[in-house]
């Protein structure tokens, strides 16, 4: 899946001088990285005829495991292995026509067997999208999780689309559509929890342009062999009816929860117990145009409202810049612009923009009262 790495200078200079802070969007608490499958068959290469798996090198004949004849309309590649010991894992692909309905046509092949033996083809799949396809795993630390394999296919130059390998192999389940994704305990309970992201082309109502590598999560927790997704979730808390009614929309259409709404969020630990908050700028582009900071927390799978404050009107809040250490605590930083400055769009560094702080503290999130000389 592609994911763009670089961003446009504007976005690091909304930290200003000593201003060291965490940035909300790329460090996720608890994280645990993906295994790449081109990173698991470095050591080997698939011969010719695509009839066995060798040795990298090519004075290397020895086969680790032999593979059934298949007919195929192009030549396949080794995409990824799993050593279960004795018995080996083994993922191949390889991309058929381009269809103007569909996309590229990709076909995922999975073998089984024992070293030194010949394996079984356990199933294939044909899934369509962009020209590029990977494989990834997911091995918790340990056995309070499942481990996972994943499939992605490229939609984009920014986006593509993950699948999920169910545990006997039968059978494939699309899961979102992202520009980057990854596995978090968010709660710290040994349960990874699965987040996707994607990019920030725009704001509707702020015209800078900041662009990021991810700013916009869902989340998936885990729901048997699968996952489901706890946020965003299909609606408000019930328990702040205000908020509620204030926020709700269900429908998307080109901007997050709809075109009625959109929100920018990231995650950081701000009560200092190793279990990460979600932080919500929640904006209401309708009616009253109405702003919040509000912040959740995951607990028996799906996300409570901690604390919750309105934003002054006279700005428009664009940005969570980060989180800072402070003597009020760990602060969180909301960057705001003038309407005036927000329509005419430029350079969100310039004047017109502002950054507040605001901190938790006994459940309620207000204006932090310690100002840096």
């Amino acid at each position: 899946m592609a994911v763009v790495v670089a961003r446009i200078l504007t976005f690091f200079a909304l930290a200003g001088p000593g201003l060291s802070q965490i940035d909300i969007y790329t460090r996720t608490p608890n994280t645990r990285a993906l295994i790449e499958g081109s990173d698991t068959v470095l050591a080997y290469r698939l011969s010719r005829d695509a009839r066995a798996i060798l040795g990298a090198q090519p004075a290397s004949p020895e086969a680790l495991i032999r593979l059934p004849l298949v007919h195929r309309a192009a030549a396949p590649q080794l995409l990824g292995m799993l050593d279960h010991g004795a018995d080996i894992e083994l993922f191949l692909g390889w991309v058929g026509p381009e269809s103007n309905a569909k996309g590229f046509e990709h076909h995922i092949e999975l073998y089984r067997g024992r070293r030194g033996t010949e394996g079984r083809l356990v199933h294939d799949f044909t899934l369509y999208g962009g020209p590029a396809e990977t494989v990834k795993f997911f091995q918790p630390p340990d056995g309070r999780d499942a481990p996972a394999a994943l499939i992605d296919i490229q939609g984009g130059s920014y986006w593509g689309t993950c699948y999920l390998l169910a545990s006997d192999r039968q059978s494939v389940e699309k899961l979102f559509d992202a520009s980057d994704y990854e596995f978090a305990d968010l709660d710290r309970d040994g349960v990874y929890e699965l987040i996707a992201w994607n990019r920030r082309p725009f704001d509707v109502r702020c015209h800078f342009g900041i662009f990021a590598v991810r700013f916009y999560p869902e989340v998936f927790v885990r729901a048997g062999s699968s996952f489901r997704k706890a946020w965003p979730p299909p609606d408000w808390p019930a328990q702040d009816g205000q908020l509620e009614n204030r926020f709700r929309n269900r429908e998307r259409d080109g901007v997050p929860w709809g075109a009625n709404f959109q929100i920018v969020a990231g995650f950081a630990d701000l009560a200092g117990d190793g279990a990460a908050e979600l932080i919500v700028l929640q904006d209401r582009l309708r009616d009253d145009a109405t702003q919040a900071l509000a912040v959740y927390r995951l607990a028996n799978q799906s996300f409570r409202l901690v604390a919750l404050t309105s934003l002054p009107p006279q700005r428009i809040a664009y940005l969570l810049s980060g989180i800072r250490d402070s003597p009020d605590g760990k602060e969180i930083l909301v960057r705001t612009a003038s309407p005036a400055k927000c329509e005419s769009g430029g350079d969100p560094d310039a004047t017109g923009t502002a950054e507040t702080a605001y901190v938790l503290q006994g459940g309620r999130l207000q204006p932090a009262k310690f100002r840096r000389p």
